[in-house]
């Protein structure tokens, strides 16, 4: 592998047909907690919060294995937190990621920050039926780089300021007018659109009498999201997390190829199709600093699959089913210095 031919292994994934997967990675680097932080955070704030003896017992378990070293989401495996600590734990993470969403949220009006994905989303033609983005954070800044390039994000919702969840017909709000079409009839004519999917929910969504809405500065503690641990795979199956993850297999097993960005692999609602089309072969780029355990092994067994890391202190890791290479003082893994070198 040359560094020629690998810029042009990328150059040919920013088309359409290309379904884009966002994990914590991409947030990460821009300054929102990850699961470490959130941990610590966990740690500061729930003791606090608790009275019942057995809301105490049941978080001292979990705490005991972070105490130990054990990441977050295997901490809330192994310890299945009741209903108490999980409902604590979803405000607590909710806040603790709110306050650094904001604040990103305010650098880019107030202090022209360019977030990575603004620089992603510039390297497609978005026409048509729009390009897809899969998504398991919780934060908006998918929907800030959308908006920031003048891209409608359509997260399956409708309205501005109390959003209704409307699956069916969401994607109608980027129609701009018709075109005649003789005997076919009118053909709608749509702006450039992303269609955002998040199956852990979101910092804007909040359920109201039991009905979904997005409603973007309403009380952050508030939002519908899923947290880590085993009461996600209940929690994913309700609205509106079910239609986001149905629509994210339906686009995973539809799309032509992949990209992932700052993704562990370590979410059974989104693998079991994922991993499926992976083994089959499908093209696929995968930029993360570090790759996770379960992300190299599917490297390494999959043919369509070419993965870029960090290696050394400026150096970027190629890494596909034949082998590895290491390309000195270039950061491929990172999005900004990515798109700088190759486009």
């Amino acid at each position: 592998m040359d560094i020629d031919t690998i810029k042009k292994i990328i150059q040919e994934f920013f088309q359409e047909g290309t379904v884009t997967i966002v994990g914590s990675g991409l947030s990460l680097a821009e300054g929102i907690p990850g699961m470490l932080e959130l941990a610590k955070e966990l740690q500061r704030q729930i003791p606090t919060l608790l009275v019942e003896p057995d809301d105490v017992k049941n978080w001292g378990e979990i705490e005991s294995d972070l105490t130990n070293g054990i990441g977050l989401e295997e901490a809330l495996h192994n310890t299945k937190p009741n209903l108490h600590v999980e409902e604590f734990i979803r405000k607590v993470t909710a806040r603790f990621i709110g306050e650094a969403d904001n604040k990103v949220f305010n650098d880019i009006l107030t202090g022209g920050k360019q977030l990575r994905f603004s620089e992603y989303l510039r390297q497609f033609n978005i026409r048509g039926q729009g390009m897809t983005v899969i998504t398991t954070n919780y934060d908006r800044l998918i929907e800030y780089a959308c908006e920031t390039n003048d891209i409608m994000a359509d997260t399956l919702f409708t309205g501005k300021y109390i959003a209704s969840y409307k699956p069916k017909q969401s994607k109608y709000a980027a129609c701009i007018g018709t075109q005649r079409k003789s005997s076919k009839g009118v053909k709608l004519e749509f702006s450039p659109r992303v269609t955002v999917l998040k199956p852990h929910g979101c910092l804007s969504w909040h359920l109201i009498n039991d009905v979904p809405y997005s409603i973007p500065n309403y009380i952050m503690e508030n939002s519908l999201i899923i947290t880590p641990g085993l009461n996600k795979y209940r929690e994913g199956y309700s609205v509106p997390f079910d239609t986001h993850r149905s629509r994210a297999n339906d686009e995973i097993d539809n799309a032509q190829r992949y990209i992932i960005i700052g993704y562990g692999f370590g979410d059974d609602h989104l693998e079991t199709h994922l991993i499926q089309q992976l083994k089959a072969g499908k093209p696929t780029l995968i930029f993360t600093y570090s790759l996770s355990e379960k992300a190299e092994r599917l490297v390494k067994g999959c043919r369509g699959i070419t993965a870029f890391c960090h290696a050394n202190s400026n150096d970027t890791k190629v890494l596909n089913s034949s082998g590895e290479v290491v390309f000195e003082e270039t950061n491929l893994w990172d999005l900004h210095e990515m798109i700088k070198e190759v486009f």
